[in-house]
């Protein structure tokens, strides 16, 4: 199987996540022959907070690497419930989509998904299309005031310049899979969970949880 699994962070702050779950979903990924890759710090930018543009970044590298089948992101706070989940046959079924997303729920906006856990297949033409445009948009926010204050303003981010992608071209939205939120991207999600700050706005009460859950899912499946 051709799939990559990616997860990245700040080199100080949200490494603090990334070093509980970096373990857990390396884990799963040894036990599905998945390829694992992680990234502290900034690939471009100024302030700790630029790592959310990471993602981007990762995705190109990977692009101009030849890599020609699945990758799967998670954010720092997001961790493997189901570690036997069949991630293969899984991803297998949905083969001709360019993608699987999940909607975030703040509005019905059909374009208003959470990208903390995201899944692109760059064997299609449309999920590099994305990807381009993507990174397209976030060269041209470079000189923007928002984008140069020391503290991330809210709703600014990787996240939005990748709603604007799916808002402005709809007909590459409907080449993706809407996955809910009861399977992955949440904090009920049965795969793959993603501690939102929404949940825990405390940052130390959120790393702690997160310790705990992940540390009680490797203990079940007596991972070492």
């Amino acid at each position: 199987m051709n799939i990559c699994v990616i997860q990245t962070s700040d080199a100080d702050v949200y490494a603090r996540m990334l070093d509980i779950t970096a373990e857990n979903v390396g884990a799963f990924c040894r036990r599905h022959d998945l390829v694992y890759r992680s990234f502290k710090g900034l690939k471009r930018g100024h302030w700790q907070w630029h790592s959310c543009f990471n993602r981007i970044y990762i995705f190109e590298e990977l692009i101009a690497e030849g890599h020609d089948g699945w990758v799967l992101y998670l954010d720092a706070d997001a961790f493997v419930v189901d570690m036997d989940f069949p991630i293969g046959d899984y991803l297998d079924a949905k083969d001709e989509y360019a993608g699987i997303l999940v909607h975030a729920g703040a509005t019905p906006a059909y374009w208003d998904i959470n990208n903390g856990v995201m899944f692109l297949n760059l064997k299609t033409e449309v999920a590099k299309l994305i990807v381009r445009d993507w990174s397209r948009r976030h060269e041209e926010i470079l000189e923007h005031p928002e984008y140069l204050s020391r503290e991330r303003p809210r709703y600014f981010g990787d996240q939005r310049l990748l709603q604007h992608v799916l808002r402005d071209n709809p007909h590459w939205f409907n080449s993706m899979y809407v996955e809910t939120q009861n399977v992955m991207n949440s904090m009920h999600a049965t795969f793959i969970r993603h501690h939102l700050r929404a949940a825990t706005p405390d940052f130390d009460l959120r790393v702690a949880a997160i310790r705990d859950d992940v540390d009680e899912i490797m203990k079940r499946y007596l991972v070492e």
